[in-house]
């Protein structure tokens, strides 16, 4: 974890000759070891913590409040701090403490806070000074931050006085009043929960453990549990057979809770040269020490680390602990729980209404769950719902019956916490379904041909919030079908969020839309704050096949990466081929929108795409990647592609203006 402390002289101050200070750190430990910030970090390591500290000189501040520059504040945002200890007051000129002083104090706060500094402490004086701590303590409370009073240690006992000449100097801590004010410091941090460890899901008896890596969480080894993915884009045309196994990998994962920062160590058993954590955008760093890897998870979420290129990376599922621990409270109502071990159904699971599946930490069931013409069901937990055990039907392959989770013309539909693990076809299917959500789901171990993730098939009123998603085919898609049974409605598909997710396409589209659209209607389709760490054919990709008219789709703050190390996307034409990218290398698009008609269905009528504006998008890219394109193209002169705008794409930083690739059946599309 990353530890700022700012303050006065007792937090640092550099060599003063005349008043003979000759040390670098807090005014007046003996030793920079032996000052209040580097005791912190100390007693932080004691506890199971990897610490990166920095100590920053605040002082104007104090002295001249009403000028106090803003920027040294964002200098030291830079730093990207996990946690904050302000101890200033000391030099404050009476006259200001009541104005200027506190209120630049109540900015520097907010400014922390908002830039998502979640432990933020403001400490009181050293020397004594009750007004001022009042007013900072009453300051802290309405800001909601620990204010960590001094006045127990306050006095001569702490000074160094006898130890230093000058009068000033004496009067500062000295390395006992160092110990003292961080062990009051530290005593809060306690309390806060910012020291509380990560608890990983323990794999149970029976289950495979993957035994490629060792990984510490907080200091304390976790197992990992595994999963088989796709080592190669290479693909069938559908129904694509069952694929051999030569063409997957295994990868680990580990699922978790979290209250605080978590240090997480990984030992590869190999001489790791390059680690890179995704998302991008989470700002993870990792250090390679020792052939250990190391770096730390700040807040819950979904993150790959990858060692050496993009095989056997490992997948870290960071759950907020409150979270799980309502889950598990809500346990004892559902219908069916499965408690830590291995469970092997019998049958499929086939949920009425009111029903619910609880999966605890700890759990694996290997089965399929299903819910027909049912309302308010449930699928919730923490633990995984493997599908491995289900064959699949070559002969006869149906995405209305095979697959992992089934919902058919249900209403009010919650699935919550759980991992899903290879699937034999489409991983979660809702057919004629209505208001439903999906949260903190993780979809990974999707390796076989057609494995998409969540499928929503002529519904509406669906949310897909917080989920991870690896799958071997598109990884959220909306389909509009037209099967020769005629067993599903035609209904529109509107009133889709799709927002705060972590998407890794290892084929097809990571948000897609069709490609087949067989409804009259896709209209209000939001897609917000997602991150696509792995994209192969379009990482925003409107695809209508048939006769719908797709309209109102917005992606905002989509963050999209490229990787020297993403490999061609190659159809496998037989048996006996074998996968080969040649020398050409794997480039995709940011942004595609076409019209087909009669390519997936015998619907025979196209459609038309209309008001698309894609909004704050970010693109990272290795410098061997060349730039992702936008492509569109209309079916014909009444069936185009039309209003669709790009603002404020940026490329690792810059503005980017991607190129606009169009045919003849296109019009208003524009990048700025």
């Amino acid at each position: 974890m990353k530890l700022l402390c700012v303050g006065n002289s007792m937090t640092l101050h550099p060599p003063k000759e005349d008043i003979g200070w000759a040390g670098c750190w807090g005014m007046a430990a003996s030793a920079q070891e032996k000052d209040y910030a580097h005791r912190l970090a100390a007693k932080l390591e004691e506890a199971g913590k990897t610490v990166e500290l920095r100590a920053a000189d605040l002082v104007e501040l104090e002295r001249e409040p009403e000028s106090f520059p803003a920027e040294r504040v964002d200098e030291l945002l830079a730093f990207g701090p996990d946690a904050v200890v302000i101890r200033l007051g000391e030099n404050v000129p009476d006259e200001k403490a009541y104005g200027a002083y506190i209120r630049g104090y109540g900015e520097v706060i907010d400014r922390f806070l908002s830039c998502g500094v979640r432990y933020l402490f403001a400490v009181g004086n050293f020397w004594e000074r009750d007004d001022l701590d009042a007013l900072t303590a009453s300051l802290a409370a309405k800001k909601g931050v620990p204010f960590v009073s001094l006045k127990d240690i306050q006095g001569e006992r702490n000074q160094a006085i006898g130890e230093f000449e000058n009068a000033g100097v004496a009067a500062h801590p000295s390395d006992k009043g160092m110990q003292a004010i961080a062990d009051e410091i530290f005593a809060s941090f306690v309390k806060s929960g910012m020291l509380d460890r990560a608890a990983a899901y323990p794999v149970p008896d029976g289950e495979p453990v993957y035994e490629g890596m060792r990984v510490t969480l907080d200091g304390v080894e976790a197992q990992c549990y595994r999963a088989r993915v796709s080592a190669v884009p290479f693909n069938r045309v559908w129904p694509g057979h069952q694929r051999p196994l030569e063409q997957t990998e295994l990868a680990p994962f580990i699922s978790f809770d979290m209250t605080a920062p978590v240090d997480v160590t990984v030992s590869a058993g190999w001489e790791v040269g390059e680690a890179v954590v995704r998302p991008l955008a989470k700002g993870i760093v990792p250090r390679v020490e020792d052939g250990k890897v190391s770096f730390t998870v700040r807040e819950p979420g979904q993150y790959s680390l990858e060692l050496d290129g993009r095989h056997h990376n490992l997948h870290l599922f960071a759950n907020a602990a409150a979270q799980t621990a309502e889950l598990e409270r809500e346990a004892e109502t559902a219908t069916y729980s499965f408690g830590p071990g291995v469970h092997r159904l019998g049958e499929r699971i086939r949920l009425k209404s009111g029903e619910s599946v609880y999966i605890a930490p700890g759990a694996v069931v290997y089965g399929d769950i299903e819910a027909t013409d049912a309302r308010d069901v449930r699928v919730f937990g923490g633990g995984v719902l493997d599908g491995s055990l289900i064959d699949r039907n070559d002969s006869c392959c149906d995405m209305r019956r095979e697959g992992l989770v089934h919902f058919t013309r249900c209403k009010g539909v919650v699935t919550e916490g759980v991992t899903l693990r290879d699937s034999c076809l489409w991983t979660v299917t809702c057919i004629n379904c209505e208001n439903l959500l999906f949260r903190n789901v993780k979809v990974i171990g999707m390796w076989r041909y057609n494995a998409d993730g969540f499928d929503f098939v002529n519904s509406r009123n669906a949310v897909v919030s917080g989920c991870f998603l690896r799958t071997f085919d598109d990884t959220v898609v909306l389909k509009g079908l037209c099967l020769g049974d005629r067993s599903i409605e035609k209904m529109n598909m509107e009133n889709y969020l799709i927002e705060n997710c972590v998407l890794w396409c290892d084929w097809g589209g990571a948000m897609e839309v069709g490609a087949e659209t067989v409804c009259d209607e896709y209209v209000n389709i939001a897609w917000k704050n997602c991150d696509i760490i792995r994209t192969d054919q379009g990482a925003m990709r409107l695809h209508c096949g048939d006769r719908a008219y797709v309209h109102n789709v917005s992606y905002d703050g989509i963050r999209v990466e490229y990787s020297k190390y993403d490999q061609k996307s190659v159809y496998q034409r037989s048996d006996d081929m074998v996968y080969d990218p040649g020398d050409e290398p794997a480039h995709d698009d940011l942004l595609r929108c076409s019209l087909e008609c009669g390519l997936w269905s015998p619907d025979m009528i196209a459609g038309n795409i209309r008001d698309v504006v894609c909004r704050d998008i970010t693109v990272y890219k290795d410098e061997e990647v060349s730039s992702p394109a936008c492509r569109f193209n209309g079916f014909d002169e009444r069936h185009t592609v039309e209003r669709v705008r790009l603002e404020n794409v940026t490329l690792d930083g810059a503005p980017f203006t991607p190129e606009l690739i169009r045919n003849a059946f296109t019009a208003d599309i524009t990048a700025q």
